[in-house]
């Protein structure tokens, strides 16, 4: 009976296990398919020689390698340049993650941001986004799709309208002259800063005004302290951004077997979520019993003014206020640190010399020379004569060049790129997605149509805005007058420039993000001498490319590092003297 008992159990065991491996069996097979398809699909996309089974994926893992600390463009850069820097090319990362579609010219991104008849907002965002919702939130204007997002999009188009922003310029300067200050003393003590610090706290203390009307001191308050303590709002922000970075960074066995992590996500989340919440209601409080006029208004109550009160809109309101608190102190303090960069050139490089005088003689002649070099904050502030801010028609339209300083540091030093995803054809989405890539084969120019369904597209904004094909040969020279100049700016391809994305989905926040670089421009152009303390950039050359990952020499130029968007890496590093 035993026996038999055991010849049972052995061949229940024997089939349990040959049923494992047939559907293991089958599901390499479909793996294997899935893989050999999708390079046949996309074979007349330009890309580096593929491993047989692994693709891409030991290629490009050495390259964007976290050790080398450098910014994952800058391995794109050399595969672009060992393909002849063609218009895209293709990183084929099946089996392990998904194909991707690396852009490098406008037209081609033009042709995916842009409307089209099956893509009414332009194709959607890539669901790489999805880390970061702890940090934006689940109904994010910056992840959301559809009706959803254009519903949201109209809600906050009012309060980033340039007129609405123009009317809080009195704000933004007040807040610029305690940068100032700062400044001010730093340049007192001689003391090496990391300017990304002080610049933060100025662009998180002018999101925060703006968007729900109450100041957090960011600028004031000493570290662990008040709205900086450990428990705080800005400290839970500024935690998670560091967080959802590391969760995103792709498969790591630590991170995977990590519940530390994920669990610290989730506490600073939950006291972003409820200190947000709070103000958000007491947004809606005041929008139900006082008598403001718009203009007046935070973003937020512009948003909200009319709508019904209701837990849905309390949530999905935290959303858009976490996305614009990120987007709106990450994204302006990293411009504001490269723009002081690119100042302190002028003390060693003849050409920032001759970019400095243009910048010091525009401002002479629009705030008047006078010996107190930070009086453009003051002629800023005052009324004109019909009671209008100056700032307003000084920082509209009477600024060419350092509106054309500010374009030239954000092409050569962009924050961030935009990721979307193509579908797959489908029922719902019937039409195949194309784009037209040009190559040339001598003095022949050829060009070939490939459908891009089922890939991720990135549009690598590092490597748009230095193309050379589309900005000449000096595309990596820091040159403000070619924003001036009007012949060569008209025969740039339509989208060249796109530091804030281009199409409906475009960054909401880009003329607030101008109009706070132009108002800290005209403050520290003039009032102050920058140093750069290590990786100055003398040897006019990118410290990834000169020494590996640049850290050997302290010449070599700065470069950005990824935490969730591009910043420096060193948190750019200063000395500051007034003139």
């Amino acid at each position: 009976m035993v026996g038999i008992f055991d010849s049972f159990t052995t061949n229940r065991l024997l089939l349990a296990f040959g049923v494992l491996s047939l559907y293991a069996a089958i599901k390499v097979v479909q793996l294997i398919l899935h893989v050999y398809r999708c390079r046949q699909r996309w074979r007349d996309i330009p890309a580096l020689p593929r491993h047989p089974v692994l693709g891409h994926i030991l290629n490009i893992g050495v390259r964007l390698d976290p050790s080398l600390k450098r910014h994952p463009d800058y391995g794109f850069v050399e595969v672009w340049d060992e393909l002849d820097r063609p218009e895209a090319f293709l990183l084929d990362m099946e089996p392990a993650a998904p194909t991707f579609l690396v852009i490098t010219h406008p037209r081609v991104a033009e042709s995916l941001v842009q409307p089209s008849p099956q893509y009414k907002y332009s194709i959607p965002k890539s669901d790489t986004f999805k880390f970061l919702r702890p940090l934006l939130g689940k109904e994010s204007l910056i992840t959301v799709e559809g009706e959803e997002w254009r519903n949201l999009r109209r809600r906050f188009n009012k309060g980033f309208s340039p007129a609405h922003l123009h009317s809080l310029d009195p704000l933004i300067i007040s807040k610029t002259r305690i940068f100032i200050d700062k400044l001010q003393r730093l340049a007192e003590t001689g003391e090496t800063f990391a300017l990304k610090e002080p610049a933060q706290d100025l662009t998180t203390d002018i999101i925060t005004e703006l968007t729900v009307e109450k100041d957090f001191h960011a600028q004031s308050t000493p570290e662990g302290q008040g709205h900086k303590g450990p428990l705080s709002m800005l400290t839970a922000s500024r935690m998670l951004s560091g967080l959802c970075f590391k969760m995103g960074r792709g498969f790591s066995l630590s991170h995977y077997f990590d519940p530390v992590r994920p669990t610290r996500a989730w506490f600073y989340e939950r006291i972003f979520n409820r200190e947000l919440s709070t103000v958000v209601k007491q947004q809606m409080m005041a929008e139900s019993t006082d008598d403001k006029q718009e203009h007046q208004k935070s973003i937020t109550r512009l948003a909200i003014s009319g709508m019904t009160p209701s837990k849905a809109l309390v949530q999905n309101t935290v959303s858009q206020i976490k996305s614009f608190l990120f987007a709106g102190q990450d994204t302006t303090a990293t411009l504001i640190q490269w723009l002081c960069f690119e100042l302190s050139k002028a003390s060693w490089a003849d050409g920032h010399v001759a970019i400095l005088e243009k910048l010091i003689a525009e401002h002479d002649a629009v705030f008047g020379k006078t010996d107190d070099l930070f009086n453009a904050l003051d002629v800023l502030g005052q009324d004109d004569e019909q009671g209008r801010h100056n700032a307003e028609a000084i920082l509209g339209n009477k600024l060419p060049y350092t509106t054309a300083f500010i374009k030239e540091t954000l092409r050569l030093h962009p924050a961030a790129s935009t990721a979307r995803r193509v579908p797959e054809i489908s029922a719902e989405n019937p039409m195949p997605v194309t784009v037209t890539l040009r190559s040339r084969d001598g003095d022949k120019e050829i060009e070939k149509e490939v459908v891009v369904n089922g890939l991720r597209v990135y549009v690598a904004q590092y490597l748009v805005h230095r193309n050379k094909s589309v900005w000449g040969d000096d595309a990596e020279v820091f040159r403000p007058d070619r924003f001036l100049d009007e012949e060569y700016m008209a025969n740039l391809p339509t989208g060249a420039f796109r530091p804030f994305e281009r199409g409906p989905r475009n960054c909401i926040g880009q003329e607030l993000a101008m109009l706070e670089a132009k108002v800290v421009m005209c403050a520290v152009a003039r009032g102050f001498k920058w140093e750069k303390m290590g990786f100055s950039g003398k040897k006019g050359q990118v410290g990834y490319i000169a020494k590996g990952d640049g850290t050997d020499d302290p010449e070599c130029e700065v470069w950005s590092v990824s935490s969730v968007t591009a910043v420096p890496l060193d948190g750019m590093m200063m000395k500051v003297e007034r003139r």
